[in-house]
C-alpha cells in the first residue's frame, strides 16, 4: 500500500487540484465538505486529487499511520475553513460507521490522528509563524498555526532575535506537543511549553471561533494547557517569545562501556536544575544492529550557551563515536534532529524518581528485549531506543495554571522514560506491543516496590493502553470534565473525533 501511494505521489507534477463543487463522492462526510463550498480542499484516493491525497498520507511520521486510508482528506487553509467544516460535519449522523480525525504535523505513532473509516482533517496548511507585539524589553508574541512543526517555527522567530519554550525535534508538531504539556530545553527556567501559551484560537463543536486566554474563556484557556483534544480544534497558538541567541549542545554517542559515566552526568544535571536551570540533558540507550549494535548517547544542552557547564566535561574525557555538540541556535539544533520516520513505531512511557536503581532495571529489561528481538527479527531491520529525560521539580513551577498536575504530583526530581521500538511489518509491531507492554508493567512495578514511582504520565509519550489524564490528579480530572461539558455539550469531540485521550473514557 505504501509503495503504491508513493508511486502516485511521485507521478504528480502539481498538488493543487480539488474536486468540482458538483461532484458527489458517495460518502456522507466527504459530500458535506463539498456542500459547504470547500470542494477544492477535499482529496480522494482516486482521480484528479489522488496525488494530494497520497502526499497527505505519506507525510505521517509513523509507517503504521501511512497504512491508514480515510474516505477523504480535508486540508483547510484557514481557521474559517475549519469552522465551516465543523459546522458541516457535526450535525451529521454517524449511521453506518464513520468518524473524524484531526491531524497537525502527524507525528503521533499510534492511530491518533488518522482514520480508516471517515474523514481526516489535515491542518498542515495552517502553518504560518508570525512575530508581533515586540516590546522594548525584547519580549514578543509568536503566533503559530496548528499545522506548523517546531524546526521551521523556531527558525522563523530566530530572525527577530527571539526564541520560545519549544519542542526539541524539528519535525514534531507544535500543536500535539503543546496540547500535551510539552517538555523543552527551556523547562528548567520556564516550565512546560503550554505554560508559555498566552492565547489559543479554537474552533468549538458548533463551529464558532473563540480565543481563550487569561481574560476571555479563562477556564478553557487553562484546560487546554495539557488537556489534549477534549475541547475543540486549536488552529493557532500565541506563545510568549523572549530574547534568544545561540545555545550550546547537541547529540553525542559513545561506546556502551562508557554508560556509567554518562548516566552519572545525566543524573547530576537533574539534581542541579535548581542552580543551573539553563542546563538540560537527554540520556539515550540505543540498539541498532545495522549501525553497530548497542550505544549510549546523550543530548546535553545549555540554553545559556555555556560551553563550560560541568555536564559537558564527561564527553571530553571519553571516546566519542559521534558528536553534534556545537554553538548553534535552538532552531538549528531542532532541525539537526529532524526525523522523517517511515517505520512502524511502538512507544510506552513511565515516570520515576531520579534513582539509579530504576535506570539499571530499565537497562536490564532492554537487554532482555534485545535478545528476544534478535531471535524474532534476525534480519537486523528493527531497532530500539530508551530515552530518559529530566523531570525536575522545577518543571512544575507553573502547573497551578495548567491541568497536568505537576504542582502536586511531582514530589521528587524525576525522570521521564520512553521505550521506543522501530520495525517494518505488522507482525513485528504486534511483537513489540506485547513485549514493551510487559516491560513497562514490570518497570513500573519495580519503581513502585522501591518507593521510586512518580505518578505523572506524559501524554505525548504514552501508549494508548495507558491513562495519562488520570495521573493529573482528581481535581484536574474533574476540571477537564467540567470544561469539556461546558464547551462541547453535545460531546462531539468525545464521540465523533477519534484522536487523543478522552475525558469521557474516565
Amino acid at each position: 500500500m505504501v509503495r503504491s501511494l508513493q508511486a502516485v505521489a511521485s507521478a504528480a507534477a502539481v498538488l493543487c487540484a480539488g474536486l468540482s463543487n458538483a461532484q458527489s463522492t458517495g460518502y456522507t462526510s466527504c459530500d458535506a465538505i463539498v456542500d459547504a463550498g470547500l470542494a477544492e480542499r477535499l482529496f480522494l484516493g482516486t482521480g484528479a486529487t489522488a496525488a494530494n491525497y497520497s502526499e497527505s498520507i505519506l507525510s505521517y511520521y509513523s509507517g503504521t499511520q501511512r497504512e491508514i486510508t480515510p474516505f477523504c482528506v480535508f486540508q483547510p487553509h484557514s481557521t474559517e475553513e475549519v469552522s465551516l467544516a465543523v459546522k458541516a460535519l457535526a450535525p451529521l449522523s454517524a449511521a453506518g460507521k464513520w468518524n473524524i480525525a484531526v491531524r497537525s504535523a502527524g507525528h503521533s505513532v499510534w492511530n491518533n490522528n488518522n482514520i480508516a473509516q471517515g474523514i481526516t482533517i489535515d491542518l498542515r496548511r495552517i502553518n504560518q509563524t508570525t512575530v508581533h507585539n515586540t516590546t522594548c524589553k525584547g519580549t514578543a508574541v509568536a503566533s503559530i498555526g496548528a499545522g506548523a512543526q517546531w524546526g521551521p517555527a523556531l527558525l522563523e522567530i530566530e530572525k527577530y532575535g527571539l526564541t520560545m519554550t519549544a519542542g526539541r525535534v524539528g519535525n514534531v508538531g507544535v500543536a500535539g506537543l503543546t496540547l500535551g504539556g510539552g517538555l523543552s530545553f527551556h523547562s528548567g527556567r520556564r516550565g512546560l511549553a503550554c505554560d508559555d501559551v498566552v492565547n489559543y484560537e479554537v474552533v468549538l463543536a458548533d463551529g464558532s471561533i473563540v480565543n481563550a486566554n487569561k481574560t476571555s474563556n479563562a477556564r478553557l484557556f487553562k484546560a487546554l494547557k495539557g488537556g489534549g483534544s477534549n475541547f475543540g480544534i486549536v488552529t493557532r497558538f500565541d506563545f510568549a517569545a523572549f530574547p534568544g541567541g545561540d545555545i550550546y549542545g547537541g547529540t553525542v554517542f559513545s561506546t556502551w562501556d562508557q554508560k556509567d559515566a554518562i548516566v552519572d552526568s545525566f543524573q547530576q544535571v537533574i539534581t542541579d536544575v535548581a542552580v543551573r536551570p539553563s542546563d538540560s540533558e537527554i540520556l539515550l540507550f540505543r540498539w541498532d544492529p545495522a549501525a553497530g549494535g548497542t550505544m549510549v548517547g546523550a543530548m546535553p544542552v545549555s540554553t545559556a550557551n555555556n560551553a563550560s557547564s560541568p555536564m559537558f566535561k564527561v564527553f571530553d574525557d571519553i571516546p566519542v563515536i559521534y558528536s553534534g555538540i556545537a554553538h548553534q541556535t535552538y532552531g538549528e539544533l531542532a532541525m539537526a534532529t529532524w526525523d522523517s520516520g517511515g517505520q512502524r513505531n511502538v512507544w510506552f512511557s513511565l515516570c520515576f524518581h531520579n534513582d539509579r536503581r530504576v535506570i539499571d532495571k530499565a537497562e536490564e529489561l532492554m537487554h532482555g528485549l534485545i535478545s528476544d528481538t534478535e531471535a524474532f527479527i534476525p534480519d537486523n531491520s528493527a531497532n530500539l531506543i530508551w530515552v530518559f529525560q529530566p523531570l525536575a521539580k522545577a518543571y512544575g513551577r507553573n502547573s497551578a495554571n495548567n491541568v497536568v498536575g505537576l504542582d502536586t504530583t511531582l514530589t521528587h526530581d524525576s525522570i521521564v522514560w520512553l521505550g521506543e521500538a522501530f520495525c517494518d511489518t505488522a507482525m513485528q509491531e504486534a511483537f513489540f506491543q506485547a513485549r514493551l507492554g510487559a516491560i513497562s508493567a514490570e518497570l513500573e512495578a519495580y519503581a513502585i516496590s522501591i518507593g521510586a514511582n512518580t505518578q505523572w504520565r506524559y501524554m505525548n509519550y504514552v501508549n494508548p493502553a495507558q491513562d495519562p489524564i488520570s495521573s493529573y490528579g482528581a481535581e484536574n480530572v474533574a476540571f477537564i470534565r467540567d470544561v469539556a461539558n461546558e464547551y462541547d455539550p453535545t460531546g462531539f469531540f468525545q464521540t465523533r473525533v477519534s484522536g487523543g485521550f478522552k475525558i469521557s473514557a474516565l
